[in-house]
């Protein structure tokens, strides 16, 4: 028994390759050609029908002089003699004798529905032979103007039924005009107009596709750089020479692209930092489990030295954290808050660190007491500031914690009386893991400082630090008014 073999496995559909018609260049261009040519277009046909309308006009007006004499001579106005006498083929007999047409022109009247008599100049084609037309002109019973195709090409033309007293012949009057010659020179014009147009066609397309190629420029080199980037360098910016559309889209991928370069430098920061700072401890750990002693106070001092280590990771890891995430946009929760009850707020939180001299600074406000701010993390910066100074005083020693008002930022600061700070390390303290090489900053993992500036620039402000040998430090956080959150994450540290 034969079994159907099985299908051989679908391969799996490669990324489409780029189609030439799908690029934008190509069909900017199309629609540009587009446009013009349904432009040109439209003004070689309107052109067409207004020239065609204006001949109408102008053979209609003479077809209308020529009803005109005829209705004169026919009432005997012209020469003042009365009525012609006779009835309808008299009347058209004597109007024929004296009748001279103009060139291109031809006149035919019919009795009772047929050909009677027509002018005697020889016309470029006998109309009177075309039953058709002899049959459109019989059944006419006012003047009515229309074309007709004969042989000798386009053909104007008006019928007027004719009677006359006292017979009841009915006859028609045809006066007829070739317009061809003209409508050729129309068609001339208009065809040189089209043979015109397709040469301006061809050099827009030459031109657009030159314009095209400098408009999408910023496109391509937005695209090369989006194709070369890599979280290892995304160093490349697209150079921004025009403000208009495109040089926005490449600020914003510019600004894309310096987001992403704090996000990954942020990332391998924490990295560095986990690698580096953690490294000790977990060191510290293993080499107590690895030597732990058998006797009971052995033990005991082993796992205090590892408890205290693991709670310097946590901590560590943190403040770590807290770093990590200090550039996200919805970091900072500004909102409106009292600068005095801010303050009042730090100082009871701070007098339950350490036995020291708390002293509440607070300055007058000739200007105001509300300020826009996150109240959490200024209020984690200060304490901060004031665990740095209880750590570097004495006991008994004096901290002062206050603020004030300024013209256009808020002044919060903490001073201590402690040792004091070199002024070689005072720039330095803020920056991550770094410690004064004297007395300040000798516990902790040195990161506290790094966090008050971080928080310090999200709200678009900055920290200062006032310092000598032995006369204390006061360090003052300067915040604007206003902050936007969305400006911000916390700042660079």
């Amino acid at each position: 028994m034969r079994t159907a073999e099985p299908a051989p496995p679908k391969q799996a559909a490669g990324p489409p390759g780029r189609h030439p018609l799908r690029s934008i260049r190509v069909r900017l261009l199309g629609r540009m050609l587009v446009l013009v040519g349904l432009t040109l277009a439209s003004l070689t046909g309107a052109e067409s029908f207004i020239l065609t309308a204006r001949l109408n006009e102008r053979v209609d007006r003479e077809l209308a002089h020529d009803i005109q004499a005829f209705r004169s001579f026919a009432t005997g106005t012209a020469a003042g003699s009365g009525p012609v006498p006779g009835g309808v083929r008299a009347l058209f007999v004597s109007y024929l004798q004296g009748y001279i047409p103009e060139h291109g022109q031809t006149l035919i009247t019919l009795v009772d529905g047929d050909p009677y008599r027509r002018s005697a100049e020889e016309p470029p084609t006998r109309l009177d032979t075309d039953r058709a037309l002899m049959r459109r002109a019989a059944e006419v019973r006012s003047p009515s103007y229309g074309d007709a195709k004969s042989a000798a090409g386009s053909v104007r033309f008006v019928a007027v039924p004719v009677t006359v007293a006292g017979d009841s012949t009915r006859g028609v009057l045809v006066i007829a005009t070739f317009t061809q010659q003209e409508r050729d020179h129309i068609y001339d014009s208009i065809r040189i107009q089209i043979y015109l147009g397709f040469g301006a066609l061809l050099l827009s397309a030459c031109v657009g596709w030159i314009f095209a190629s400098r408009i999408v420029a910023p496109l391509r080199l937005l695209r090369d750089t989006a194709r070369s980037i890599h979280e290892s360098d995304i160093t490349r910016r697209i150079p921004v020479q025009d403000r208009d559309e495109i040089g926005q889209l490449a600020s914003t991928f510019n600004d894309m692209l310096e987001r992403l370069d704090d996000a990954f430098s942020t990332k391998r920061q924490f990295m560095n930092d986990v690698g580096h700072e953690l490294r000790t401890p977990i060191t510290i750990v293993l080499s107590q489990l690895e030597t732990l002693p058998d006797d009971p106070a052995g033990r005991a001092r082993t796992v205090a030295v590892i408890t205290d280590e693991l709670h310097r990771m946590h901590r560590m890891s943190e403040e770590l954290l807290m770093l990590a995430k200090a550039r996200r946009p919805d970091a900072l929760r500004p909102e409106d808050l009292s600068l005095s009850e801010l303050i009042e707020e730090v100082y009871v939180k701070a007098a339950a660190l350490a036995e020291r001299r708390w002293l509440l600074d607070f300055g007058e406000n000739p200007h105001r007491d509300t300020l826009h701010a996150d109240r959490q993390l200024l209020t984690q910066a200060m304490i901060q500031l004031a665990q740095n100074a209880a750590q570097h005083t004495e006991e008994h020693g004096r901290i002062w914690i206050g603020g004030r008002a300024g013209a256009d930022r808020v002044e919060l600061w903490v001073k201590d009386s402690g040792p004091g700070i070199r002024l070689a390390d005072q720039q330095r303290i803020f920056e991550r893991f770094a410690r004064a090489e004297e007395s300040r900053g000798r516990t902790g993992a040195g990161l506290g400082l790094a966090i008050v500036k971080a928080i310090a620039e999200a709200h678009h402000g900055e920290i200062q630090v006032d310092s000598a040998p032995g006369q204390g430090a006061t360090f003052t956080l300067l915040i604007p008014y206003v902050t936007h959150a969305l400006n911000g994450g916390l700042g660079k540290s």
